[in-house]
């Protein structure tokens, strides 16, 4: 398993970015990307998400020692930015902890992978609803978009 340090280096290495390039493209300032790879701390948040929008890869790949694949979870990366953008990092967290669980699910399964697809699209589909009818039902009327 891979430490997100060297999921760092290795994306990066594989977008041919040196570490000056990968800061300003992210915004972020060279010594934060040097600590970042040597782990001296670890990304959070808003870093993360701009690392991985960067380096073409999902938060998730770079978070969890245990996804080895870069491509890993790219597929639900627009639908938990849009998540994020209009509910936040929980909210973000909360469909990514949802999707999860689809497709743990569907783990050793014989169902078709359009099935699945068509299933998962689903779940994200149904979430955003249900996030956007709680979003019109509790928050005050002041501090709706």
């Amino acid at each position: 398993m891979k430490t997100i340090g060297e999921k760092i280096r290795e994306s990066r290495a594989r977008k041919n970015l040196t570490q000056a390039e990968l800061a300003e493209k992210s915004g972020l300032t060279i010594r934060t990307v040097s600590k970042y790879e040597t782990e001296t701390v670890v990304p959070r948040g808003r870093n993360l998400y701009k690392l991985a929008e960067v380096l073409g890869v999902s938060e998730a790949y770079l978070s969890r020692p245990d996804v080895e694949d870069p491509s890993y979870g790219l597929d639900e990366a627009p639908y938990l930015n849009a998540v994020r953008m209009r509910h936040g990092q929980k909210g973000a967290g909360e469909l990514e902890d949802l999707l999860d669980g689809v497709k743990t699910m569907f783990a050793g399964g014989e169902v078709p992978q359009e099935d699945k697809d068509q299933f998962f699209q689903a779940v994200m589909q149904a979430y955003l609803a249900c996030k956007e009818d709680a979003h019109n039902k509790f928050t005050p009327k002041k501090y709706r978009d």
